[in-house]
C-alpha cells in the first residue's frame, strides 16, 4: 500500500514536470505537495528520492528540492551517450526486427509528427523519444534498453526545457523516415547513416568542435565497418 501511494505520487510529479508545471529551477515545497495532491509526507519524500534518481531533481539535504536545469555541457554529453546507443543498437535491431516491427516505429512516427502539425509540443517530444526507445528494445539487448529508459526520463525534460527557452525544438521527425527505409532495406550502413544524421543534432558540436571530429570520425569508422550480413557471406 504505501508503495502504491509512492509510486502514484511519482507518476503525478513526473507529470507536473513534464507538462512545465514545475519547471527548471522550481523548488517543491512539501507542504504545498501533499495538500495539492492529496498524499502523506513520507510516500511524497519517496517520490522525490526516485526523481532524483531519475536526474530530475536535484537534492538539498536538510534545505529543498528543486527540478532540475540541463546546463549546455550536459545536454552535449547527453547527446554523445544517445548517438552511441543507437549506434550501438542499430546492426542488432537489423537482425532482430520483423516488418510488423518496423511498421509499429511507423505507427510511432505518423503519430509523432500528427503531434507536431496540432503543436502539442509535450506529446511530440514523448513519442518522438518513444521511438528512439522502441528502437532500441528491437536490438534484444536489455542492457542497451534499460540504459535508453533512462536516458528518456532525462531527455524529455531536456528537450522540453530547450522548447520553453529558444521557442524551437532540435528533432528532424522525417530521420525516423530514413531510418525506418533503411531497416525495411536491411541496410546497415544506411541505417547507421540515417541514425547517426538524425542524432547528430543532438551533440552539440559549438560546445567543443575537436570533441566533435573526434565522435564524427568513430562513427564514420564504425559506419565503414562491415556489416554482419557481409561477415557472415
Amino acid at each position: 500500500m504505501k508503495q502504491a501511494l509512492a509510486d502514484t505520487a511519482y507518476d503525478q510529479l513526473l507529470n507536473m514536470i513534464y507538462s512545465l508545471e514545475l519547471k527548471g529551477g522550481d523548488r517543491l515545497v512539501e507542504q504545498q505537495l501533499i495538500d495539492q495532491l492529496g498524499i502523506g509526507r513520507t510516500p511524497l519524500r519517496q517520490a522525490i528520492q526516485r526523481l532524483a534518481s531519475d536526474g530530475l531533481i536535484d537534492l538539498n539535504p536538510g534545505s529543498f528540492s528543486i527540478v532540475h536545469t540541463f546546463t549546455e555541457k550536459e545536454k552535449q554529453d547527453f547527446g554523445l551517450v544517445r548517438l552511441t546507443i543507437d549506434t550501438v543498437a542499430t546492426p542488432l535491431v537489423i537482425l532482430n526486427g520483423s516488418n510488423k516491427d518496423f511498421q509499429d516505429l511507423m505507427d510511432t512516427t505518423i503519430a509523432c509528427q500528427k503531434a507536431f502539425e496540432q503543436q502539442d509540443i509535450g506529446e511530440r517530444i514523448r513519442l518522438d523519444y518513444e521511438f528512439h526507445t522502441k528502437f532500441v528494445a528491437l536490438s534484444d539487448n536489455m542492457e542497451l534498453y534499460k540504459i535508453q529508459e533512462q536516458l528518456t526520463k532525462r531527455g524529455r525534460l531536456m528537450q522540453l526545457q530547450t522548447y520553453s527557452q529558444k521557442g524551437s525544438s532540435s528533432c528532424d521527425l522525417s530521420g525516423h523516415l530514413d531510418i525506418i527505409r533503411a531497416l525495411n532495406d536491411r541496410d546497415t550502413k544506411a541505417c547507421l547513416k540515417a541514425v547517426q544524421t538524425h542524432l547528430s543534432h543532438a551533440f552539440d558540436a559549438s560546445g567543443d568542435a575537436r570533441s566533435w571530429q573526434s565522435v564524427e570520425s568513430a562513427l564514420d569508422t564504425l559506419s565503414g565497418q562491415e556489416t554482419l550480413d557481409d561477415r557472415s557471406a
